[in-house]
């Protein structure tokens, strides 16, 4: 499943490639925009991009098995391919404001036009005229591509005339943007008492309550961990298991799920591990429920997309019990085999999310990518960053969300590695990143016994490297074979640490 985020940098696009057409990924060998017919078929192919609430993205110089195909130097115009002269080009087919975002690449000797196209409003695009060129041979009727009024709409790897089944889901970003509006006005007078400042004691006694906004419901644990309210607190984590059972529907999971990474991460933050190593085991309660389908699978999904959140916040808080917490937690692969248990939840989810589909493929880009999108668009879940600090769209390579992601995500794997006894190790998905990203916590881990103590508890110096080796290796290894090598080696101070402790193999 590709995450249409908005970014078109370098590394969205190798995390890009590879896949397969699909709803939110177009690929196109070439495009010529001179060509009156190529024109409007990519008119055609962005607008019907567009009307997904997420929008998508289009690849120019890429074939459609992934691969790129135009060598450098093939786009003899680039200026043709500024942002502002496609989106003009775009939005003179619609009345509907597309956002669009162009980045020009070159990897490996050929060039790629990245596209992110999206419509703000979140509602399906019709064309507001025809889109017509002239005929192949002199006297031929002009060729129709589009009419005046139609909306077309991505359906896996293909354009379709929209349908009475496509509505629901075409429209739920916009129909939650107006649930959410509606709202306010009821939550408003909730609002002024959670965040005033004159009666303390009043704050303190507002209830935490899951079906709040997620504003009023950040700062309502705050004002309780200020107040060292436990009770209403812990009121809060015995609705954890019920309001993320596997017979909440997906919409309503999605919203309890949230507020249980909000409260993870203002506990953290307010530094309550209790709290927090409390609200992981209600999760992982609910998780134990799951059983098989293609709405559990999506369950998973967001579960663990939504520890690696809480995850890089411990990570970047120093919070290495918890980062441990959140990483060991055996559990069945289903409800319906309870006999055969996976050393972390957070793989299984992997594996599970895999089979379905849901991810495209098993190398795991995907997890990251989404976890920072989560960030983007909920403040209240890194309460230490601020929107400046995880801007949407390209990220830098000191970006401080996707580089404790994967930080986080390296950590877990150590982690299963040396303390895991159960089936399957962790799996680097950080391996579809530049190394560089998540290194500083294996060199924290050689270089900190303290820290390293505390990841892992009674794990000796040489379990210590052979842990590390074995999550190197695996991840060189993964980086090499999907990803062209985006990791060499282990680190100097990490290679020198398993070279003095690591037992010699047998």
């Amino acid at each position: 499943m590709i995450v249409p985020d908005g970014r078109t940098d370098l590394e969205k696009l190798k995390e890009l490639l590879g896949n397969p057409e699909q709803t939110h990924l177009d690929l196109k060998a070439s495009v010529d925009l001179t060509n009156a017919a190529d024109k409007l078929k990519f008119v055609k192919d962005a607008v019907t991009m567009a009307s997904r609430p997420e929008g998508g993205y289009i690849l120019m110089g890429v074939d459609d098995a992934g691969a790129p195909c135009l060598p450098v130097g093939t786009i003899t115009d680039r200026a043709r391919f500024d942002g502002s002269r496609v989106g003009a080009l775009i939005r003179s087919y619609v009345e509907a404001a597309v956002h669009v975002v162009v980045e020009i690449h070159e990897l490996a000797n050929h060039e790629i036009v990245v596209i992110y196209v999206r419509n703000p409003d979140g509602l399906p695009v019709p064309f507001n005229k025809d889109g017509q060129h002239p005929g192949p041979a002199a006297g031929d009727k002009d060729v129709t591509v589009f009419r005046k009024g139609e909306i077309f709409v991505r359906e896996g790897a293909e354009n379709v005339p929209i349908r009475y089944a496509h509505w629901a889901d075409l429209l739920s970003f916009y129909t939650r943007g107006i649930r959410d509006q509606s709202t306010e006005a009821a939550l408003s007078m909730l609002r002024e008492v959670v965040t005033g400042r004159d009666s303390a004691a009043g704050n303190a006694g507002v209830p935490l309550l899951a079906d709040m906004d997620e504003t009023t419901f950040a700062a309502t644990a705050v004002r309780l961990l200020e107040a060292g309210n436990d009770v209403r607190l812990r009121q809060f984590l015995r609705t954890v298991s019920r309001s993320t059972g596997a017979a909440v529907d997906l919409a309503a999971f999605a919203d309890a799920v949230d507020r249980w990474a909000i409260f993870c991460a203002q506990t953290l933050h307010f530094e309550r591990p209790d709290l927090t190593d409390e609200a992981i085991g209600k999760l992982v309660e609910s998780y134990q429920g799951l059983g098989i389908g293609a709405d559990d699978d999506r369950r998973r999904l967001m579960i663990v997309e939504r520890i690696y959140v809480v995850g890089s916040l411990a990570v970047r808080l120093g919070a290495w019990d918890t980062v441990r917490s959140l990483a060991l937690r055996p559990v069945p692969g289903n409800a319906f085999e309870p006999g055969y248990i996976y050393s972390s939840w957070i793989r299984a989810a992997q594996v599970y999310a895999s089979r379905a589909g849901l991810t495209a493929d098993p190398r795991g880009d995907y997890l990251l990518s989404a976890a920072r999108e989560l960030m983007v668009e909920h403040p209240a879940m890194r309460p230490d960053l601020n929107d400046a600090a995880v801007p949407p769209g390209e990220a830098a390579p000191l970006d401080p969300a996707l580089n404790s992601l994967c930080e986080f995500d390296l950590a877990y794997c150590i982690v299963v590695a040396a303390l895991g006894t159960d089936r399957s190790s962790g799996y680097p998905s950080s391996a579809a990143f530049d190394e560089d990203r998540a290194k500083p916590v294996a060199q924290k881990i050689v270089a900190d016994p303290e820290m390293r103590h505390r990841l892992l508890p009674e794990v000796d110096d040489p379990a210590v490297a052979d842990a590390l080796f074995r999550t190197y290796d695996l991840a060189i290894r993964q980086s090499a074979s999907s990803y062209g090598t985006r990791w060499w080696a282990m680190p100097p101070s990490v290679d020198a640490f398993v070279g003095r402790h690591r037992p010699p193999p047998v």
